[in-house]
């Protein structure tokens, strides 16, 4: 903790300072450059400074005042901060001012001799001599500096010492609060072995997760096991008992954590051989050990999560079963308590049905409200699931290295959300206005003729807006990505943090600020740590809902089978009700109770054809291949259009074009297969009716005709139960072949819960319920349902095997192109880099589009605008603004020729939507080109793009269909 301190108070000083003056005793040392090191690595980050300090060593105490000496020592200082300075991606001029002679030597202050036994002490004129100097010098530096400062240009500078105080009290606020985050290391070597050690992490986790590539159980994986392990569980919950979900779910939880306990282990001992280098120290080691764990936690919490999905829809079939169950007992006592003779009326019967309702509703709203997930228990996993994401994504570069954890409380504490803050607050909280900025605001509306004004506050407020609707947006997409999902995963949670640090912090530094007059600058920490927490505030918005939407799907369930309920209720113990209506009603909860049987059948087939589907794709990371081959390589300049508009957008269309074929050639004969089964399963049970009811029933013993009907024997008597018994042990019957013992089994596991009313006519009952079933049979509402339900499920596993492929979503800074690496990954690439014209990159001063390929030496000589404004050379700025793409451009030159000729051919034939979509860029292509390249009758027009923009919008909105 001191050494945290120790780089605050450090970094304060080289933040609000023109000159700092480093006091030391003694000599230069390691310690003092380790602690310079941090304190560069948090300027880079925080992007504080708005002055550029001189750095100059006062070294007290020294006998021997040689300069030679220390300026030895200062110059090496110098080359290490400069190499620490490189690493970082900034050189150290653009950081700070120290030159190879910025040291002043001290003789001790006092002097002191023995006197008489006493040591004397007094003060050493030489040391008021060279103070004076010192006092000298230090004007002398400031004056230069000044001078400097002249000769670049008006730079931010303090009006008075409140405005000096004003912007200190921000800095100290911010490394009070973000300090911690990127001073806990000592030196920036140790931050270098973090993070190599974080890769070393990275590839031990994933080989544990995803298995070392072999097919040997041995060598599967967790994801593998478990998923493995779920599945084999699923198959245990048809049809059982509240007792057996019980146990199977405790079952499974124990068989569960013992795997993760036993790849937790394995991984430990994995990371212990791959960090077994001895450049790793034993306290890194042990804090990265410590934080491996948490992959096989989550990993083990989503496939638990998904055997509870598997387990809440037995849950919730086992509580429709229990429903039926509840009334068909109520409706059995009140036939047996009425010996089957007495009949209510309708508004008795109403009046019972709903006394018996209200107390089952109430219980089953009480089951509903402890399976509900509460605010305090969404906040708590949308803060375990944030916090482990932004531990990954320290070790990152950029903006990655600012975002801290949070606790829930956070989440529940007043302050209002970002979005509903006033414009004042945005101001208050987020810019810093320099006296320099506000003064050159106010001469420029003096020049134009208006008031000499120097309150930049129209000014701020003007962009507000625009930053406000910029941050909506996002956070709207991370939402309804939520509610597309229904679950919010790790993944989702760290593409989310990498966009709010990659893209919307780089929107608001740079596009919306521009627009803004130089003076004014973004708190970049505090702005992103808002972000951050808007982030976790909208996931729990979206994760209540869908709580919310699962409780009304509950109640609509419920409300769905009391009308079934109700109706069956009221015709077992209404009067004027026969075997016909009995019968008609039979049926239908029959039919309802296979219709069940068929959704899981077609979820069976749609799991098949995703199956069928992902066998036939190319890995992800040849996914971008295949979209490059398709579209530039074959010279389908529609499809290159919509490549270069939005290449994941483009990407999702290969695939689902394919889903759709594959889908095309295996669905059709599936579905007459399952649609085949169905029918079979309708047309046996009207057999097994017709057989039940041409059974005879003898008598065991004499009828008493002095008794009234109902009170002496019931052998003879035919019921409900009797048809139920005999289609269940015709089922136990060595059927002819495997489809018709499915069948019989369907229909003895998907009878329907009905109370025992007698059947007064066996033979009317049987041809009533016959027709009915054969009416269901002949009708289109199973063919329609199977279609509906078909094309549900398709779309449900389209979407689950394109996050399987779909890879990192990031794109090449200089031309788009999508980064083809999948899994974990720190550092981005690309096989096939584009024109950084089909970007809309252009030349800053004549507006022509931009012809120079990743791969030229153009490219790698040219300089390029960083988000502070300042034009750099390409390593730079790819070090400063995009350090997760270096490094950048390996591949042979014969790879980026051959991509070269074809980019050409695309520029010449889609340059017309090109040049509309990136207006106002200059027209331009070399007639050599156009001679080579130029396709009549194929070429793009404008109105292409109007088509190309219309794919793309449906493609992201998921309303896009593959052609027939």
């Amino acid at each position: 903790e001191g050494s945290t301190f120790d780089g605050q108070i450090a970094m304060m000083c080289m933040t609000c300072s023109h000159l700092v003056l480093v006091n030391n005793k003694g000599e230069l040392s390691r310690q003092l450059q380790d602690l310079l090191e941090i304190c560069l690595f948090a300027m880079k980050h925080l992007r504080l400074s708005r002055i550029q300090p001189r750095l100059v060593f006062v070294l007290r105490d020294q006998h021997d005042r040689s300069r030679s000496v220390h300026e030895d020592m200062l110059k090496q200082m110098k080359n290490n901060l400069e190499d620490a300075a490189k690493t970082l991606g900034s050189p150290l001029q653009d950081l700070i001012l120290l030159d190879g002679t910025a040291v002043f030597l001290l003789p001790s202050a006092m002097s002191s001799e023995l006197r008489q036994g006493k040591e004397v002490c007094w003060t050493s004129e030489l040391f008021a001599k060279e103070v004076l100097k010192l006092r000298s010098d230090v004007f002398r530096w400031l004056e230069e500096d000044c001078r400097h400062r002249e000769t670049r240009g008006p730079v931010p500078e303090f009006s008075s010492l409140v405005s000096w105080f004003d912007y200190a009290t921000t800095v100290w606020e911010t490394l009070d609060q973000f300090g911690q985050q990127l001073l806990h290391c000592r030196t920036i070597h140790e931050i270098e072995q973090r993070r190599e050690l974080a890769d070393v992490a990275k590839n031990a986790v994933r080989e544990a997760l995803d298995g070392a590539g072999s097919a040997d159980a041995g060598h599967a994986g967790f994801h593998e096991r478990a998923r493995q392990l779920v599945d084999s569980f699923v198959n245990r919950i048809h049809n059982p008992t509240r007792f057996d979900l019980e146990t199977t779910d405790l079952e499974l939880s124990r068989a569960l954590a013992y795997l993760r306990d036993e790849f937790v282990a394995r991984l430990e001992e994995l990371f212990q051989q791959k960090a077994s280098s001895p450049r790793f120290s034993t306290t890194a080691k042990e804090q990265a050990r410590q934080q491996i764990r948490t992959p096989i936690e989550w990993a083990f919490e989503n496939h638990l999560y998904t055997w509870k999905l598997h387990l809440k829809k037995a849950s919730d079939e086992r509580a429709m079963h229990e429903l039926w169950i509840h009334f068909t007992g109520v409706l059995n006592r009140h036939l047996e308590t009425s010996g089957h003779r007495s009949c209510l009326s309708e508004e008795e019967s109403r009046e019972l049905f709903d006394s018996e309702w209200k107390m089952y509703e109430a219980s089953f709203l009480e089951r509903l409200k402890g399976l509900t997930k509460d605010w305090q228990t969404l906040a708590h996993e949308v803060t375990l699931l944030f916090n482990h994401a932004v531990a990954k994504l320290h070790h990152e570069t950029g903006a990655l290295a600012l975002l801290k954890e949070a606790g829930p409380q956070q989440l529940a504490s007043d302050g209002r959300p970002l979005l509903q803050q006033s414009n004042e607050e945005w101001e208050e909280h987020f810019f810093h206005i320099g006296w320099w900025g506000a003064m050159k605001h106010g001469l420029a509306l003096l020049q134009a003729g208006g008031n000499l004004s120097l309150d930049s506050t129209s000014s701020v407020h003007g962009i507000i807006p625009r930053m406000r609707q910029n941050v909506q947006h996002g956070l709207q997409q991370l939402k309804s990505e939520i509610h597309a999902r229904g679950v919010l995963d790790e993944a989702t949670a760290a593409d989310a943090l990498r966009h709010v640090a990659n893209v919307m912090l780089n929107d608001l530094e740079s596009r919306l600020l521009s627009d803004c007059h130089s003076g004014v600058t973004l708190k970049r920490a505090q702005i992103l740590h808002a972000l951050h927490m808007a982030l976790r505030s909208i996931s729990l918005e979206a994760l209540e809902d869908i709580e919310t939407e699962k409780q009304k799907k509950a109640m609509d369930d419920l409300l769905a089978q009391k009308a079934l309920v109700e109706e069956h209720f009221l015709l077992i113990v209404q009067a004027n009700k026969g075997d016909v209506e009995r019968a008609t009603n039979f049926a239908t909860l029959y039919h309802r109770s296979l219709s069940s049987w068929l959704d899981h059948e077609v979820t069976q087939l749609a799991a098949d054809v995703r199956s069928q589907v992902l066998q036939q794709m190319p890995d992800p990371q040849k996914s971008v291949e295949m979209a490059f081959q398709m579209s530039f390589g074959s010279r389908n300049w529609s499809d290159v259009l919509e490549y270069v508009l939005d290449t994941n957008a483009y990407l999702e269309k290969q695939f689902l074009q394919i889903f759709h074929q594959q889908k095309r050639s295996f669905v059709g004969a599936a579905r007459s297969r399952v649609e085949k089964r169905i029918f079979s399963a309708y047309h046996l049970l009207q057999d097994v009716v017709g057989q039940w009811a041409r059974k005879e029933v003898y008598p065991t013993e004499k009828v008493d005709i002095t008794k009234p009907q109902g009170e002496g024997s019931s052998t003879n008597r035919r019921s409900i139960k009797e048809l139920k018994d005999f289609i269940s042990i015709h089922a136990e019957h060595v059927p002819t072949n495997a489809d018709i013992a499915e069948a019989h089994r369907q229909l003895a596991e998907r009878l329907p819960a009905t109370a025992d009313f007698h059947i007064a006519d066996p033979k009317l009952f049987a041809e009533t319920l016959q027709a009915r079933i054969s009416d269901f049979a002949d009708s289109r509402e199973i063919p329609k349902r199977l279609s509906e339900q078909l094309q549900k499920a398709l779309r449900e596993q389209s979407l689950q095997a394109w996050s399987l492929i779909r890879g990192c979503s990031e794109r090449c800074p200089l031309c788009g192109s999508k980064c083809d690496l999948v899994g974990e990954h720190s550092r981005h690439h690309c096989a096939h880099h584009l024109f950084p014209a089909f970007h809309g990159w252009m030349d800053r001063s004549t507006g022509l589009p931009s012809f120079h390929h990743c791969l030229s030496c153009d490219t790698r000589e040219g300089t390029y605008e960083c988000r502070d404004g300042t034009w750099r050379k390409l390593e730079e700025y790819l070090r400063v603004d995009h350090p997760s793409w270096v490094p950048f451009c390996t591949e042979s030159a014969g790879t980026g020729d051959r991509d070269v000729q074809l980019l050409r051919a695309a520029w010449v034939n889609c340059r017309e939507p090109l040049l509309e979509h990136f207006s106002p860029m200059a027209d331009e292509c070399p007639e050599e080109w156009v001679k080579s390249y130029q396709e009549e009758g194929r070429a793009l027009s404008r109105k292409d793009l109007d088509m190309a923009k219309d794919t793309i919008r449906k493609l992201r909105l998921r309303r896009w269909i593959p052609p027939e």
